[in-house]
């Protein structure tokens, strides 16, 4: 019966290692394709798949590609006779006031596809076609995956309803406490779900054409940092709490506050990722390997060092909730961490954060 699986799990819950353990373990001759959003995890995927089973007939394409090759070039003449796609435009705006079966809603004056309505056109062709591009997967593949789907949104959505409706299995994985990307930023459709509240579509949707499992266990965060990531989001979300499995023990391990002048000390010490929100933030400490939050989806580092925002240090200060999009990109910069994340905050407020000090060691806040 068609259907899907979509399993929703915690950071360092070895989400995409769960990917790559099925196509090792999956049948000789098996066709198996795995589509994700962002190029660093196609690579990625790519290179944990070539290390695990170099002979492995597995596909790994991003989301915009799969719609162009598997619905789009090939059945463009069903919905526009005699045109052809003279390449990808990234940077079109949303096309408001343009008819929905116009062409030059989905195409530039030189012929590019407008990746900002890409989904759209693609559900629009499923249907002018009378379903061939969803035959078509399900003759050429035995099994499609699809990781970080919490990054979907808008028409991709109503894309994920036609693949649920074929019979070739399909695997979704993702966090939606990790959603701080957007494949249609831009688009009405579904604008609701966008991002975490796309964890109300899946729902929605449980028990019917979608069977949700869970997955709460971290090998990646220790237990202090796991519950810290927890706590980040109210109860009405609903979220399982998550459980640690790292019982390793360090020099320094949990979360911690840095006073800006005990900086440079710490990273020299603990050599630890430094993490902002943005290229204009932290400008004082530029001399530092930045990353920002949305870069570092999917790495792992062993400690991590935190320049928060007025509204971060607000949380660590007084317990002032997040905005959700803040509260996953701090959940995502937080989880990059084995042992340690440790915060820059010179007025502890009301934070029960031991401080760190180039010459006490770790002391409590309010000491």
């Amino acid at each position: 019966m068609p259907g899907g699986e979509l399993v929703l799990a915690v950071a360092g819950s070895r989400k995409t290692q769960g990917i790559i353990d099925e196509c090792v373990a999956a049948a000789a001759g098996k066709r198996i394709l795995v589509v994700t959003y962002t190029t660093v995890n196609q690579a990625e995927l790519r290179r944990r798949l070539a290390e695990a089973h170099p002979a492995a007939e597995v596909e790994v394409v991003g989301w915009f590609r799969f719609l162009i090759d598997n619905v789009i070039r090939p059945y463009l003449p069903f919905t526009y006779p005699g045109h052809a796609i003279a390449g990808f435009d990234h940077s079109s705006e949303y096309q408001q006031g343009v008819p929905v079966d116009a062409l030059r809603r989905y195409f530039t004056s030189s012929g590019l596809l407008r990746g900002v309505h890409l989904a759209h056109l693609a559900t629009r062709m499923v249907n002018d076609a009378d379903g061939l591009p969803l035959r078509r997967l399900e003759a050429v593949f035995d099994h499609i995956y699809v990781d970080e789907v919490q990054d979907l949104s808008g028409y991709d959505l109503e894309v994920l309803l036609l693949l649920l409706k074929c019979s070739v299995p399909l695997t979704m994985v993702g966090d939606v406490r990790q959603a701080i990307l957007s494949t249609s930023p831009q688009e009405r459709k579904h604008h609701k779900f966008k991002n975490m509240e796309i964890v109300k579509w899946f729902r929605q949707h449980d028990g019917k054409s979608l069977t949700i499992t869970h997955r709460s266990e971290t090998w990646r965060c220790r237990p202090e940092i796991a519950s810290f990531a927890d706590d980040l989001f109210a109860g009405t979300w609903e979220f399982p709490p998550t459980v640690s499995r790292n019982k390793r023990v360090t020099e320094h391990d949990g979360v911690f506050l840095i006073r800006t002048e005990h900086v440079d000390a710490y990273v020299e010490r603990f050599a630890p990722q430094p993490l902002r929100w943005s290229a204009g933030s932290a400008k004082a400490h530029s001399h530092l390997s930045f990353m920002n939050f949305g870069e570092v989806k999917g790495l792992t580092r062993k400690r991590v060092l935190i320049f928060p925002t007025d509204p971060m240090k607000a949380l660590l200060q007084k317990g002032a909730a997040l905005k959700d999009l803040a509260a996953a990109k701090l959940y995502v910069g937080v989880t990059r961490a084995e042992q340690s994340v440790a915060f820059v905050l010179d007025k502890p407020g009301d934070c029960t954060h031991p401080y760190w000090s180039p010459s006490e060691g770790p002391r409590v806040s309010g000491g």
